[in-house]
Parts: C-alpha cells; structure tokens; sequence
C-alpha cells in the first residue's frame, strides 16, 4: 500500500511536469536572493531540488529493495509449506508401512491358526460330491425319459 502511494505520487509529479507547454523554452537559473526572473515557474531551494532528484535516482532501488523483500517473504513461505508437505508425507509414509505390516503379522498368526486345526473332512466332501454328481446324472435320464 506505501509502495503505490508513493509510486502514485512520483507519478503525478511527473506528470505535473510533463504538461510544460511545448512552445516555452526550458530553461534553468540560478536564483540568488532578490533577483528578478525572467520566466514564470517553480522555485526550488537547492535541498527541495536535491531531494527530486536524490528521489527519482533512489526510487528504482527502492522498489528492488521492495520486491526483494516480497520475493523472500514469498519464498520463506513456499519453503515453509514444502517442508511442511515433506513431513506429511514421512508420517504417512510411515503410518502406511505400520500398517502394512500389521496387516502381514495378522494373515501369519491367521495362517497358523488355520494350520493347527486342519479340515480332517475331506472324505465327507468327496462322498458328498458323489452323491450330488450321480443324483444329477439320474435326475436327467429321467427327465429325458428314460
């Protein structure tokens, strides 16, 4: 907000100086005290005139100082929100991989489980099998008609 008041002001001091009639010679005198001139304009003490000048020959390192300013600002802030990405990503990372192994140590013991107590039924399953395989080989002969 200073930045532009003051970018605002050099502006329209620049143009206030700008709008000199095009027909009026520019012209530069030394004014000592008491002495009549010979054109009408502004009159500048000699510390009004160092200070435009000192201005207009300051106000480019003054907005480099202003935008180097802005530029780490910026830049903290990016470094700042990376780094705080970066962590996030670690945590989750790291929550993942516990969770994954976990989930390797609870199919183990569910492995082991299923492995101490085996399905000694085996033969009930095959006769099982047999039966509903020749019930469904008699079951089409006689719906064939046979």
């Amino acid at each position: 907000m200073q930045f532009k008041k003051g970018l605002k002001n050099f502006l329209i001091f620049l143009v206030l100086i700008s709008f000199v009639p095009a027909y009026a010679k520019p012209s530069i005198q030394r004014v000592t005290k008491g002495s009549m001139l010979t054109f009408t304009g502004w009159c500048l003490s000699d510390a009004a005139m160092a200070k435009i000048i000192a201005d207009k020959e300051l106000e480019g390192q003054r907005c480099q100082l202003k935008v180097d300013k802005q530029r780490e600002t910026l830049s903290a802030k990016f470094n700042l929100d990376i780094n705080t990405l970066r962590v996030r990503l670690s945590t989750v990372q790291n929550e993942h991989d516990s969770i994954m192994k976990i989930k390797g140590e609870e199919i183990e013991r569910l492995e082991e489980a299923a492995l101490q107590r085996p399905n000694n039924y085996w033969y009930l399953f095959t006769a099982g099998g047999f039966v509903v395989g020749a019930t469904s080989v008699l079951v089409i002969i006689f719906a064939l008609g046979g």
